[in-house]
């Protein structure tokens, strides 16, 4: 058992020494553009489910809505049939709801310092733009 905690103290160091190694490199005249890719995990802190987790995801929770399966939710064919549980999920989701997190702010400081030369993301909360982020310095590609 010490060796496994041992394990865990040397990991954690590994990981502010490294998170240090980057905040070092970022504040240096060599760091001139930073590219993110972000997911839904920057999201779940405010609130947002992500749409696979077993129990606790979007598709997990949509039995309520009685569809044929929680992909449903976003099809046009099955939208055009019966539109009530998109509404009814969009309005649950609505991004006046959530309050950008942590991350959103840190991306915000990025592009206040002129390093954010671009931010991909998969959500479509608008949370980075709630933030700060001007929409040119974002591309939100859900998949």
């Amino acid at each position: 058992m010490g060796n496994n905690q041992g394990s865990a103290i040397g990991q954690s160091q590994q990981r502010l020494k490294d998170i240090e190694t980057l905040a070092d490199y970022m504040k240096s005249d060599n760091c001139k553009k930073v590219v993110l890719m972000l997911g839904a995990g920057v999201s779940t802190s405010a609130g947002i489910p992500d749409f696979r987790s077993p129990k606790t995801g979007l598709y997990s929770n949509l039995a309520k809505l009685k569809l044929p399966r929680p992909e449903a939710v976003f099809e046009i064919n099955f939208f055009r049939h019966n539109p009530v549980p998109f509404y009814t999920l969009a309005a649950e989701l609505y991004p006046d709801s959530f309050r950008p997190t942590p991350t959103h702010s840190f991306v915000k400081l990025l592009a206040t310092h002129n390093l954010l030369h671009m931010c991909f993301s998969q959500n479509i909360d608008t949370l980075e733009r709630r933030a700060g982020v001007s929409a040119d310095k974002i591309v939100e590609a859900p998949r």
